[in-house]
C-alpha cells in the first residue's frame, strides 16, 4: 500500500510539474486542465452525470404529460430542479478535490511546485465549476424541446439558467471547504450536503424567526444569507439584480479564501 502511495505521489509530481511548466504564466490553468480532464476519465463523474440527466428526463417527461398541451410552458422548470439538486451534485463533484490529495500525500507535493495555494484551490474549483457548466449546458436541450411544444419565456429562461450557473459556482465553492478540512471523501460529501441544505432552507428559518421574534432584523439577515432569496425570488423569475450577482460572487470569493487558508495551514504543518 505504501509503495502504491509513493508511486501515486511521484506520478502526480511529474504530471503537475510538466503542466505547470507549460502554463507557467498562469499555473492555475495547469491545475484546471488536469482536474477537468480527470472528470471525463472518472466513471464516478459519468455516473453522476447520467443519474442527474436521467432524473431530470423523468421529471421533465412527467411535467409534459401532466401539462397535456396546456401551456405556456415553464421555461425555468429544469434550472430550478438543477439548483435544488446541487446539494447532491456539488458535494459529489468536490469531495475528492483536496481530500484525496491529502489522503494520498500528494497535496504536500503540489505545495512544492511554483504556484501559490490560491492558484491550486482556484484551479480545482474552476474544474468542478466547468464540469457543472457542462451539465447545465446539456440540460438546455429540455428548453429546446419546450420550444417545439410551447412558447416559453426566453427572458425568464436566460435569468434562470444564468442564476443556476452562479448558484452552482457558489455551492461548489462552499463544499470545497469540507474537502480541504477532512481527508475522508464520504465525510466531506456529507458535511457539504448538510451545509448546502442549511443555506437552502434559510428562507424557511427566516420566516420562523419573523413569526417568533419582536424584531425583523435577524430574520432579514438570515434570509439574505440564504441561497433562495437570491435565486428563487428573482433570477428564477427572469429578474437579474446586481445584488444577487454580487451575493454569489462574494460567496465564491469568501469560500475560496477560507479553503486557501485551510490549505496554507497544512503547508505550515508540513
Amino acid at each position: 500500500m505504501s509503495d502504491q502511495i509513493m508511486q501515486n505521489v511521484e506520478e502526480t509530481s511529474v504530471e503537475y510539474e510538466s503542466r505547470v511548466e507549460i502554463g507557467s504564466s498562469l499555473p492555475f490553468l495547469a491545475v484546471f486542465k488536469r482536474e477537468f480532464l480527470l472528470y471525463f476519465r472518472s466513471p464516478i463523474a459519468y455516473g453522476i452525470a447520467f443519474a442527474i440527466l436521467f432524473f431530470l428526463s423523468m421529471l421533465f417527461n412527467g411535467y409534459l404529460a401532466q401539462a397535456n398541451g396546456q401551456f405556456p410552458a415553464d421555461s425555468t422548470y429544469i434550472p430550478n430542479l438543477l439548483t435544488f439538486l446541487t446539494f447532491l451534485i456539488a458535494p459529489l463533484l468536490t469531495m475528492r478535490l483536496l481530500a484525496e490529495e491529502t489522503r494520498e500525500g500528494t497535496l504536500e507535493v503540489m505545495m512544492t511546485l511554483p504556484m501559490g495555494d490560491f492558484q491550486l484551490v482556484f484551479g480545482k474549483f474552476l474544474a468542478a465549476w466547468g464540469f457543472y457548466t457542462v451539465l447545465l449546458v446539456v440540460s438546455v436541450v429540455y428548453h429546446l424541446l419546450l420550444l417545439t411544444v410551447g412558447n416559453p419565456d426566453l427572458g425568464a429562461a436566460f435569468g434562470a439558467y444564468f442564476g443556476a450557473w452562479l448558484y452552482g459556482g457558489a455551492v461548489l465553492a462552499v463544499t470545497m471547504i469540507w474537502s480541504a478540512i477532512t481527508e475522508d471523501q464520504i465525510v466531506s460529501a456529507f458535511l457539504g450536503a448538510a451545509t448546502v441544505l442549511v443555506l437552502y432552507l434559510a428562507e424557511i428559518a427566516a420566516s420562523w424567526i419573523a413569526n417568533n421574534s419582536a424584531t425583523s432584523l435577524l430574520a432579514d439577515f438570515v434570509r439574505e444569507l440564504g441561497l433562495q432569496a437570491h435565486y428563487d425570488a428573482t433570477m428564477a423569475r427572469g429578474i437579474i439584480r446586481a445584488e444577487d450577482i454580487l451575493y454569489f460572487i462574494f460567496m465564491i470569493i469568501g469560500a475560496l479564501f477560507i479553503t486557501t487558508r485551510i490549505v496554507e495551514t497544512r503547508r505550515w504543518r508540513a
